[in-house]
């Protein structure tokens, strides 16, 4: 992690020419219909048994960009992750640090939002673009676990650091590029992976508003970080409004 925050640093001091002249703002508003596979909790307990509803998730990001040499460009993102579900159980599983007996009908509320904040630096600004920075996502959710005859709450919060690129290609003339953006970690030994790939269309230039869709597809191997010790795929479609200013 140090010698990629050095090399961060050190491509920024080298493409300082390459900053904005003016002050930029961009903004993304939509949203991501994922479906959910593989493990929740300690004993990896299959979330597709819960059959968890592949509700809209809600995403929002915004940066503001500077020519201010060195300083990093700065974007927030949110994204509401929350699905739910029941089940009968096949046998005895265990949620937090109660178990939960074979046969009794258990009902699942699994809440993943997060927050970041990026601190990026652009590395190239015309038709091909390059953003590569730092970000710290901090989890607010928790697992909810019941039966009719117990309850379990486990929490997922804290901090993660991450890694941040994007890639953007622009089609000249046509108002259409791809664009390429993510986060990833190795951390205590867990991971999470979190990637985008999409297309945008500038259908109204003069407003500076633009149509992106594309696909997101997340993993989460939160063992030995969290209590909550998830091991998931989230993976599905994306679309959303863009505003470039």
């Amino acid at each position: 992690m140090k010698n990629i925050t050095l090399a961060i640093c050190m491509a920024a001091a080298s493409g300082a020419a390459t900053a904005d002249t003016i002050l930029g703002f961009d903004a993304s508003l939509g949203v991501w219909i994922p479906s959910y596979d593989g493990g929740i909790g300690r004993d990896d307990f299959a979330i597709e048994s819960f059959n968890p509803a592949e509700d809209n998730i809600t995403f929002i990001q915004a940066a503001l960009e500077h020519p201010v040499p060195l300083i990093p460009n700065v974007m927030v993102a949110h994204s509401s992750i929350e699905t739910n579900g029941d089940t009968t159980l096949s046998e005895t599983a265990r949620f937090g640090d109660l178990y939960f007996p074979a046969d009794s009908t258990v009902g699942m509320n699994l809440d993943l939002s997060y927050t970041d904040a990026t601190f990026y630096y652009e590395l190239l600004d015309n038709w091909v673009n390059l953003d590569l920075g730092l970000t710290a996502r901090r989890y607010d959710g928790q697992l909810d676990v019941a039966s009719d005859l117990q309850t379990e709450t486990v929490e997922l919060a804290g901090y993660l650091p991450m890694l941040y690129g994007m890639a953007r290609f622009d089609l000249p003339f046509t108002g259409w590029s791809t664009i390429a953006q993510g986060n990833g970690t190795g951390y205590k030994g867990g991971s999470v992976t979190d990637l985008t790939a999409k297309v945008r269309w500038d259908f109204a230039p003069v407003l500076d508003l633009g149509l992106e869709a594309g696909y997101r597809t997340m993993n989460m191997n939160l063992k030995r970080i969290d209590e909550l010790g998830t091991d998931l795929d989230i993976s599905g479609a994306y679309i959303g409004l863009n505003l470039h200013l």
